[in-house]
């Protein structure tokens, strides 16, 4: 956030003129009196409830039943934030706020099912009476938008707001609206954002009704929309207002920059056809339209063969009727673009169309903040919002301004640093403006909380309130920006250095902390490594002793079922490389490696009667080379690289495996443990059972190989608790794999919970959990189906109460690798989809990732990073909260050390490690995978997951850093996790 803050100190100490807000001795600026504070939210965007209780459909209803994936994740209003039923919720979060007002807009088609006066809805008129009557119960005044973007459908399929019949059918509604409430709202908002409903919906295809007819609907609608304002404002004055009742329309507007002094004239065009269009109708002295778009359209028009301009006429009496129709400017504003004129826009764009007629280029600087990755059209321009007011100041006489919006997205999670800066940047550019002599009276927030975003879905999230989307009741949870807003409203004053208290979370079992502010900062004594796994990049496979794994028979029998046919004879040579790689370790900063030790490279004959003298000397090397550093070597036990002796002899799946395993993890605690001094016992059982065997004897291997694995890991665990801990002092748990699994829909909720038990609590439950044992979902569903398909016992084996008390309890951590998120459902597809028996078929669901999900390299991983913060929460509300080390995250990139996409996934997913943090969860480590590139298994080198690259073509294995080592570099030094820090790679990496 470094830029914003940038921004927000350049505003704050501009020197203005004209009249001055108050301001205290340590220069904080207090709004006048009577300035007025709230939040607004739309109809559609918020109630749901699209078809309950009489309501109709409008032209969003349509066009997310029948065009829903032109919307972000085929997402619909259909339910949304549920505030039909939740009313009574959203007034208590505008109580908290302290809000003064609410801003809010009534559904046509849910008060008027037949969108004429002849049949009014009483289930519509009860629930926003009750919404008002709520909100006045607790002294928050009512602001009401009578038209925000939700035409009926019955309309629209009649020409919508370019038939100019719809003047008389929105005055009718309009009176409706004045009778039933008038008694209580006193403000009124005619019509929001007149530019995006005409230019978006008629002219474009962004926006309902999508039609997508430029250059000639848009300037009807927009006509038709002046005077159907013009209409209701004046019968509102004429038959309603009483004492003192307000009315106006709420214009939305960019900053219009000129990209030099050359382009002056285009930027104030493009403002005119953007804003002009609507305000000066209105607001100018002469009404009309802007005198610019008059000459430029109908030039346009005659040199393209229309008979008249394209631009429909306003009678006199029309002039006359729309200016002065409204009571104050309303104003939604969010950013600022750059405009410029020149050759390059010659045949830019189609003719005849509404960017051909204003004939100017816009854009913003890929240097400019954004607000929310995602949220490409909003960058962070709070100069460009002092500019906006005192524009309309000088054009239109100064009238009083409401902001009417104004706030930026964010992603999931509550920790919104970059909202809380933009609401400081952009206030502070407001109350210069206001210092200026600009008669701003009131501000409102977008939004209330998250909500439909139109196109975008529920991905932009603009919420003071996080609205969760998986739980029917849609529960609403207060972010950082919220409490911010809710001490600016307590003290009717602007700290710029205001950090609110919410962020500072305390999590009692650790007694550590997450400080806010624009730059995270972790928790003391958190620590940061990076993982490797002994077969994917020691090489030497047949050197020094060392005999032949599951892996090495693999890629030398059935070789190109690895991609390439790639082996890891070489890999990344680190068996002779080992200096190198501490070095690389150095570079970083890191407080620990973690490491596998190679079984058949200690035990040639897979048992202790043999101890390769060779490989001790080279694991003795590596772990002394890292102490000499003071960097913690962490150790797995077992990553995958079984001996294939042992696999001939059944493997995992032979119950003597138990035994095998803890005596060779014996000798490992006995040769190494008095320096390593924390242990992973097995690295993702799920992976090793499910992939490994599951294509065996499917369905019954899998289960097999998970009870032998547990046992294993439980025998490994008792021998170094009563054995070694006592003498060397460490700690010693088990590494479990797990996607998130997130329910497709709300039906879907139980088979997203029955995926979690099956891939994370499948080996969790029996250690974690205060009863041990499998998962109860699992023993049943297996038992229920092994028994329809004939078995005579159930295909999940049995543990015994001796194997359940041996095996709960044993980790003192939960390791965990995450890694990507799946979305699930289940219904009557899901019949004969899996093969039967399986693991699948057991389960009983579907799992996909949809393909509007960010993709990597690698096929099976999306950038997911909300699906790590509900795994982190899940964890700890289902386990107890316990330690949990973050042993493995990452994704893969193509060859090249400008590894955007890493970079940026590692600032996302700790982000929302850091929001699970907040939430109390007790994260006490996090590790990368990988130091760097090496062999991904059935991949091959294919998939690159390194911060450092590997060239594999060189004898030496050249590591060189990529872009990503320089940004986990400075987290790890700084500690602090800075979402727009810009990584430098001019500075050498060297080794502390």
């Amino acid at each position: 956030m470094l830029r914003v803050t940038v921004l927000i100190l350049l505003v704050i100490t501009t020197s203005t003129s004209g009249r001055t807000l108050k301001r205290d001795s340590s220069g904080l600026r207090q709004f006048p009196d009577g300035f007025r504070f709230g939040t607004a939210t739309a109809s559609y965007q918020v109630e749901g409830a699209w078809n309950v209780d009489g309501k109709t459909e409008n032209i969003w209803d349509r066009l997310s039943h029948t065009k829903p994936c032109v919307i972000n994740n085929c997402d619909t209003g259909d339910v949304a934030d549920n505030s039909y039923y939740n009313y009574k919720r959203d007034v208590e979060m505008m109580r908290e706020l302290g809000l003064d007002f609410y801003r809010f807009s009534i559904s046509w088609s849910r008060l008027l099912p037949t969108s004429f006066p002849d049949s009014i809805n009483d289930k519509a008129v009860d629930y926003y009476n009750n919404l008002i009557n709520e909100m006045l119960k607790y002294n928050i005044e009512p602001m009401v938008t009578i038209y925000h973007w939700d035409l009926p459908q019955k309309l629209q399929d009649l020409g919508g707001w370019t038939n100019p019949n719809i003047v008389d059918w929105f005055s009718d509604y309009s009176r409706i609206l004045f009778t039933l409430f008038g008694d209580r709202v006193g403000t009124w908002f005619t019509i929001n954002e007149p530019r995006e409903v005409c230019y978006q919906g008629y002219a474009a295809s962004s926006k309902a009704p999508n039609l997508n007819i430029t250059g000639y609907a848009e300037y009807h609608c927009a006509k038709n929309l002046l005077v159907s304002n013009a209409k209701v404002y004046h019968m509102y004055h004429d038959e309603f207002s009483g004492k003192g009742g307000k009315i106006g329309i709420v214009f939305s507007s960019r900053w219009l920059e000129p990209e030099s002094k050359d382009h002056n004239e285009a930027a104030n065009d493009v403002l005119q056809f953007e804003l002009g269009q609507y305000a000066h109708p209105i607001f100018s002295e002469n009404g009309d339209w802007p005198q610019v778009m008059k000459d430029y359209i109908s030039a346009k028009s005659a040199a393209q063969g229309f008979y008249r301009s394209r631009l429909p006429q306003f009678t006199a009496e029309e002039v006359a009727l729309i200016k002065g129709s409204s009571d104050f400017f309303g104003l939604n504003h969010y950013t600022t673009s750059l405009v410029y004129r020149n050759e390059s826009l010659d045949g830019l764009y189609s003719s005849p169309s509404y960017y051909d007629d204003m004939n100017a280029g816009q854009y913003q600087p890929s240097n400019w903040v954004g607000s929310y990755p995602g949220t490409t059209w909003l960058k962070v321009v709070p100069w460009g919002f002092r500019k906006l007011l005192n524009k309309i100041r000088e054009e239109y006489g100064n009238p009083p301004v409401y902001i009417t919006e104004n706030g930026c997205a964010t992603g999931v999670g509550l920790m919104d640093d970059n909202r809380v800066a933009y609401y400081k940047a952009y206030l502070a550019s407001m109350m210069d403006a206001m210092d200026e002599g600009c008669d701003v009276q009131l501000y409102t927030a977008w939004s209330l909380m998250d909500n439909f975003e139109w196109y975008f879905g529920y991905d932009d999230r603009f919420g003071f309130y996080e609205v969760d989307y998986n739980v029917e009741g849609r529960t609403r949870t207060p972010r950082k920006s919220a409490y911010f807003y809710k001490e600016l409203l307590r003290t009717r004053r602007l700290d710029s250095n205001y950090d609110p208290d919410t962020v500072i979370i305390t999590v009692a079992s650790t007694n550590r902390a997450v400080s806010g502010g624009n730059v995270r900062t972790f928790p003391k004594d958190f620590l940061f490594g990076a993982a490797t796994a002994a077969y994917q990049i020691e090489g030497a496979w047949n050197e020094d002793g060392k005999s032949e794994s599951i892996w090495d028979r693999i890629s030398h029998t059935i070789p190109c079922i690895v991609k390439n046919c790639d082996t890891g004879d070489i890999a990344a040579n680190s068996y002779h490389n080992y200096k190198r790689d501490v070095e690389m370790i150095r570079e970083l900063g890191l407080d620990f490696y973690r490491f596998s030790i190679a079984w058949t490279r200690i035990l040639p004959t897979s048992f202790p009667d043999k101890i390769n003298q060779a490989g001790v000397n080279y694991y003795n090397n590596l772990i002394n080379e890292l102490l000499k550093y003071n960097i913690t070597p962490m150790v797995t036990v077992y990553h995958f690289d079984l001996p294939r002796r042992l696999e001939d002899l059944g493997g995992w799946t032979n119950p003597n495996i138990a035994d095998w395993f803890s005596d060779y993890a014996r000798v490992i605690f006995e040769l190494f443990g008095d320096r390593v001094k924390t242990w992973f016992t097995i690295n993702e059982p799920r992976e090793i059972c499910i992939q490994g065997y599951g294509l065996q004897v499917a369905g019954t291997s899998e289960y097999i190989c998970s009870k032998n694995m547990l046992l294993a890991h439980a025998k490994a665990y008792h021998i170094y608790n009563k054995e070694y801990r006592p003498k060397q002092g460490g700690t010693i748990g088990i590494v479990l794999n797990a996607f998130w699994h997130e329910p497709e829909t709300e039906k879907d909720i139980e088979a997203a919970e029955d995926m979690r038990q099956f891939d994370l609590g499948q080996y969790a439950h029996p250690i974690f959990s205060e009863t041990g044992g499998w998962p109860q979902v699992m023993k049943e569903r297996i038992a229920a189906k092994s028994a329809e398909q004939g078995f005579f016992r159930s295909r999940l084996p049995d543990l015994s109460p001796q194997e359940v008390e041996l095996i709960r309890g044993t980790s003192d951590f939960f390791g965990i690798n995450h890694y990507t998120t799946t979305l699930v459902y289940r219904n009557d597809s899901v019949q004969g989809y899996h093969n039967s028996p399986s693991y699948y078929d057991d389960v009983g669901i579907i799992s996909y990732q949809p393909e509007t999900w960010e993709s990597t390299r690698a096929s099976w991983l999306k950038v997911v990073p909300w699906g790590f913060y509900k795994l982190l929460n899940k964890i700890r509300d289902d386990y107890g909260n316990p330690a949990v080390y973050v042993t493995e995250n990452g994704c893969s990139s193509e060859l090249g050390l400008l590894d955007d996409q890493r970079v940026s996934l590692y600032k996302n997913y700790l982000s929302a490690m850091l929001d699970s943090i907040a939430k109390g969860s007790n994260i006490r480590a996090y590790t990368a995978w990988s130091l760097m590139d090496n062999f991904e298994w059935h991949m091959g080198y294919h998939d690159n997951f390194g911060i450092y690259e590997v060239d594999f073509e060189s004898p030496e294995r050249t590591r060189t850093p990529r872009k990503s080592a320089y940004l986990y570099r400075e987290i790890v030094k700084s500690r602090r996790l800075n979402m727009d820090l810009k990584v430098d790679m001019t500075v050498p990496m060297k080794a502390d």
